[in-house]
């Protein structure tokens, strides 16, 4: 049985004879496998895995592999805990993932209480935020293919062409540096467009002294990366060259500040004040950063609120921002492991203002 389920087994409080967990993300992480439309129920001594026959091939090397038809794994659970209901009284369910029509439907055809209460979400999360050498190794590798990536993308950008165009090379680069998926939508910010933290291509075609934004990630072995880069395209005048500066300034401030023990806000404060001193604090509306897992984001946060110590095993973003409406914005974003004996920044690619 895999080590990840077993930690789990070991973590199920009394009162929680059995978990039910779902979503792509957090079963990838449980079980390893790409496995859509499944379930995974855990207890303190065995796991269940419920999949579709058509996926086989992706489940065979799990343990007790449990293969029904898609509309029939409710029904199916609820014969295996009908059997085992001496050993089963609560099962917990994931808050994130548990519609209320499903949870009701659910309670209806089990023979034991469901609890939907954030616990079992709580206890996946202490969990998959701490990285093992493995994990570490595999964001580093999805980092490793977007820096690649960056590099290579500077080749293709030129004055009239448009976001879409930019969009597809970044993701065919990606794959060909060993990406196997976005890690999430990718923002190809143009001119303008950059003034919005998360805008989506256009067709905006570049001009000129336009700021371009890329902030893209790969993924390798299911682990995600995360990086924001600016650069100009053939000049930058010299207001983006100085909010391009604050904004460095204030993302080396963050990094500088990360410690264990601190409370994620104060890191968030120590690059936000770098931003509020120069005069466009107003213009720097999220937060400093959040962690890494399966998925990006997952688990603390560096923003004004909250108070969670930072803790070894933290793979955490640093990502500060300022965006003029009807202007431009400039974010600069790094990805920073956080051990015991290391504060490691895992990106590469330069942090200088490159034109091109």
């Amino acid at each position: 049985m895999d080590k990840r389920i077993e930690i789990l087994m070991n973590n199920l409080p009394d009162d929680m004879d059995a978990a039910l967990l779902s979503g792509y993300d957090i079963l990838r992480y449980y079980t390893r496998q790409s496995v859509p439309d499944s379930f995974l129920m855990v207890t303190r001594s065995s796991a269940w895995f419920f999949a579709s026959p058509f996926c086989r091939d992706k489940a065979g090397n799990i343990e007790d592999v449990v293969y029904v038809e898609g509309n029939r794994i409710l029904p199916r659970l609820a014969e295996i805990l009908e059997k085992e209901k001496d050993n089963i009284k609560t099962i917990a369910v994931q808050a994130d993932q548990m519609t209320v029509a499903k949870l009701e439907q659910l309670q209806k055809i089990v023979p034991c209480r469901v609890t939907a209460d954030g616990r079992l979400d709580e206890i996946l999360y202490q969990q998959s935020c701490r990285k093992t050498a493995e994990e570490i190794q595999a964001v580093q590798d999805a980092q490793d293919a977007a820096d690649k990536m960056f590099t290579e993308v500077l080749n293709y950008v030129h004055a009239g062409m448009d976001d879409m165009e930019l969009q597809k090379i970044v993701g065919v680069l990606l794959r060909d540096f060993g990406s196997q998926r976005a890690s999430f939508d990718h923002v190809t910010g143009v001119g303008v467009n950059t003034s919005m933290p998360h805008v989506r291509p256009d067709g905006t075609v570049i001009q000129p002294g336009d700021f371009v934004m890329l902030d893209v990630g790969a993924t390798i072995d299911g682990y995600g990366s995360d990086m924001t880069r600016m650069f100009a395209v053939e000049y930058a005048d010299d207001r983006k060259r100085e909010i391009y500066d604050i904004v460095r300034q204030a993302q080396k401030a963050g990094c500088d500040a990360i410690e264990l023990g601190k409370p994620c806000c104060e890191i968030d404060r120590a690059s936000r004040d770098i931003i509020g001193r120069a005069g466009y604090g107003q213009y720097y509306m999220h937060g400093l950063g959040h962690s890494i897992g399966i998925p990006v984001p997952r688990g603390p946060r560096f923003n004004q609120t909250d108070r969670t110590p930072v803790f070894s095993g933290l793979i955490m973003t640093v990502e500060p921002g300022i965006y003029l409406p009807g202007e431009f914005g400039v974010r600069i974003e790094d990805m920073l492991y956080i051990g015991e004996d290391e504060i490691r920044n895992m990106a590469h690619s330069t942090h200088e203002l490159i034109i091109v």
